[in-house]
């Protein structure tokens, strides 16, 4: 297998099932007419990375804005919420309500997808920003969701829709590498930076690592240069930071062997970092390491023997960083 067909597979094993993503947006749609059939909202939409097209498998937290109507004007945050919970709930009775700081949590089970419904208002600004229900302060924050879902889509059509596959991938490699201890906006703001046009998937992958590697720690934004996300990590995302720099190095380490043309070296390296999603190399035998070693080779970080001239490893760094 060649390194670009093993990341073609990795790529369709990262997409949400096409039918339970269909049943969430015929869900979504349900709740809208439900909720402006009962008077409580003027309009609807998706927001966060299911509609930013950026989720991974399996599909879970969908995050929902809704539009309040003028008669709700008066009320805080958790009085809205009141209000919907109380049509929502005899209309759906397998889901269980919650409160973040932001939404009214309705989740369906732990084997499908959840919603969070966030209360909003428009603003009567000149960009299509909303006020977003803050049940900790009980008012409303100023969000500029449409501006980055725009953006990402902007981006992601410049770079002849690749885009969002490899933030896909990003993501993965933070879930199964780091336990996901870095949220996913932060691997696409990575993104925004680095990938500017359409590039193979291993190249783009890598230096998504290297820009979290370089960044983790310092100050960055979100895609739209508005919101400072970098000072919101929280500590054991920052502990992280070695582990990255670790990631982002081998990560470049199967890029050189891809470009030298030990394809199998590199997918080994790949599935590593990568997790069950992407393909397991061939398995390598006394002979071939035998054959690499005789021809000058060197030893990867995977504890095996490449013919291509890299870099040479003395030995397989430790295992993923949470795990000991």
């Amino acid at each position: 297998m060649l390194t670009p067909d093993a990341f073609d597979t990795f790529d369709e094993n990262l997409k949400l099932d096409p039918d339970e993503r269909a049943e969430a947006i015929k869900t979504h749609n349900e709740i809208t007419d439900l909720l402006r059939d009962a008077g409580l909202i003027v309009g609807a939409f998706l927001q966060g990375s299911f509609a930013r097209k950026t989720m991974i498998s399996p599909l879970r937290d969908i995050d929902k804005v809704v539009i309040l109507h003028p008669s709700l004007r008066t009320l805080d945050p958790d009085q809205v919420m009141d209000r919907l919970q109380r049509v929502l709930a005899p209309l759906y009775p397998n889901a269980r309500f919650t409160r973040s700081r932001h939404a009214l949590q309705m989740d369906f089970g732990p084997d499908t997808f959840s919603f969070d419904i966030v209360p909003a208002w428009e603003t009567d600004t000149d960009d299509d920003d909303v006020l977003i229900a803050n049940r900790d302060t009980g008012g409303w924050e100023r969000s500029n969701t449409r501006q980055l879902i725009r953006v990402i889509a902007e981006r992601n059509n410049r770079t002849g829709g690749r885009w969002v596959h490899q933030v896909r991938m990003g993501k993965q490699v933070i879930k199964h590498r780091l336990d996901g201890v870095i949220p996913g906006l932060h691997v696409e703001s990575w993104a925004y930076m680095v990938i500017k046009e359409r590039l193979d998937h291993d190249e783009a992958l890598a230096r998504i690592l290297e820009a979290g590697a370089r960044l983790v720690g310092g100050t960055y934004t979100d895609p739209t240069g508005k919101d400072q996300i970098s000072e919101r990590l929280k500590p054991e995302a920052l502990a992280a930071k070695g582990a990255l720099q670790e990631i982002a190095r081998r990560a470049r380490e199967a890029r050189r062997l891809t470009d030298a043309g030990d394809h199998n070296e590199a997918i080994r390296i790949w599935h590593d970092l990568c997790g069950e999603p992407f393909p397991e190399p061939k398995a390598q035998t006394t002979t071939d390491a035998l054959a690499g070693a005789f021809h000058g080779g060197s030893v990867t970080s995977s504890g095996t023997v490449t013919s291509a001239r890299t870099s040479p490893q003395v030995a397989r760094p430790g295992r993923s960083w949470r795990r000991g």
